[in-house]
């Protein structure tokens, strides 16, 4: 029988981690062999957090005070430091070994403590886990949340190199790889194929949209509640989800980034993908704050209502749309998604395809329109690489080599039969 030296709890002695306290297990012989404090529980949680954060290249302060603007004091147990080429990082965990739920106004306490020392990141680490309430509520004041299980994910990805570790990252689709190939092309398999993927960075900016107008003294609410994704990198909006009222007429995204919307984030290491692949990542390029501002300029720009009205003397149409000051931005996340980029070549052709590889959906596919007509393609020519639809397509009466109208040599008026260059009728 085996018992964790931190908490006492007992444990199986071939596991790596106490399923009570979520730290890494030492393993004593007997309940009586040792005898923690809460105290120490919590440093050692504290510990184990701040050497996460080492491994991944901060400068850790743990158990410091900090004097806010009102010349009050606060402790935060694990300070968290990282310079960037966009300015410096700072992220205050707060570390609770306890038996019960954390509920919302711990949550709300910590969240005052960061405003009141400047500190935009926050995450509360507890073994005891969290309420509902206080998951909702920590969401949209965009503080991180570490139960046991989450605990036990950061700590052991601390003993792995961090450039084979991936942080707050979508999980990657062992089935994505087999999907990528153009199998819409009933000859796909005469292209020579190079695959590419990368862990790209994405804000998930949530927000809320309450907009009031009147028109001819009529009184309009325009509200509407969603998130939408910027590129972490170019900076560009790429999709979004919305629920709006009164309803648009237009369709409102989203698109392909939209099915990655409120999918749990994890750490993802090497053995998470396919052992051909290289695992890569890029870092953002811009800060939340100028995501923030780029979806609230979007959101400006999208949401409209077309309003009908009817006096007595007059009919006629206006469009509302929202102004800065009515769109509240709640939360902007970070979210790594896997990305998946075959290039495909035959003779002087080259094209292009990637695939969300979480979900298998296709970002950008060059191989889909006929080069002649724009129709959904078929095949490869043989001769000179083009991709062509059925109606453009000619098979060789010899040989039988798929041909695109080009490289075909017809011959006959009535009945016509189509040859390639190698069996060209003289």
């Amino acid at each position: 029988m085996a018992f964790c030296a931190n908490c006492g709890a007992q444990v199986d002695s071939s596991a790596s981690f106490c399923n009570r306290c979520g730290t890494k297990l030492q393993i004593a012989s007997s309940r009586d062999a040792v005898h923690p404090s809460s105290k120490e529980k919590g440093a050692t949680l504290e510990d184990s957090v701040a050497t996460y954060f080492r491994g991944m290249g901060f400068d850790v302060e743990p158990r410091v005070k900090m004097r806010d603007h009102f010349d009050v004091f606060h402790e935060i147990d694990v300070l968290a430091s990282k310079t960037e080429s966009f300015g410096v990082i700072r992220v205050a965990v707060e570390c609770k070994h306890v038996d019960t739920r954390i509920d919302i106004k711990e949550v709300r306490n910590f969240h005052d403590k960061l405003a009141a020392l400047g500190i935009t990141k926050g995450i509360i680490a507890s073994t005891g886990g969290f309420t509902t309430d206080a998951q909702s509520h920590a969401k949209a004041l965009g503080i991180e949340l570490w139960d046991t299980k989450a605990i036990q994910e950061k700590i052991a990805s601390a003993e792995v190199p961090q450039r084979d570790v991936i942080h707050d990252a979508l999980p990657f689709s062992l089935t994505a790889l087999s999907e990528l190939a153009p199998r819409h092309l009933q000859n796909f398999n005469i292209l020579s194929e190079s695959v590419q993927s990368e862990y790209r960075p994405y804000y998930f900016v949530d927000f809320h949209c309450f907009s009031q107008h009147t028109v001819r003294e009529n009184s309009i609410v325009i509200e509407a509640k969603g998130t939408v994704v910027i590129d972490g990198v170019s900076g560009q909006f790429v999709d979004g989800k919305m629920t709006m009222n009164p309803p648009s007429e237009q369709p409102i995204y989203p698109g392909v980034y939209a099915e990655c919307i409120g999918m749990p984030t994890q750490t993802v290491t090497s053995a998470r993908i396919p052992a051909q692949l290289a695992m890569s990542t890029t870092g953002p390029k811009i800060d939340s704050l100028r995501a923030k501002d780029i979806a609230r300029m979007e959101l400006i720009k999208t949401i409209a209502l077309r309003y009908n009205y009817h006096t007595t003397r007059t009919t006629g149409t206006k469009i509302l749309k929202p102004k800065k000051k009515d769109i509240e931005i709640l939360n902007a996340q970070v979210v790594k998604i896997p990305l998946l980029t075959g290039v495909y070549r035959f003779k002087n052709h080259t094209y292009v395809r990637t695939i969300l590889a979480t979900t298998r959906r296709t970002i950008m596919d060059q191989t889909l329109s006929c080069v002649q007509c724009n129709s959904l393609t078929a095949y490869v020519c043989e001769n000179c690489g083009s991709v062509v639809c059925v109606s453009h397509m000619k098979k060789c009466v010899v040989c039988g080599k798929n041909l695109c109208g080009t490289c075909a040599t017809a011959k006959g008026v009535i009945s016509k039969k189509y040859y390639c260059a190698q069996h060209r009728p003289a």
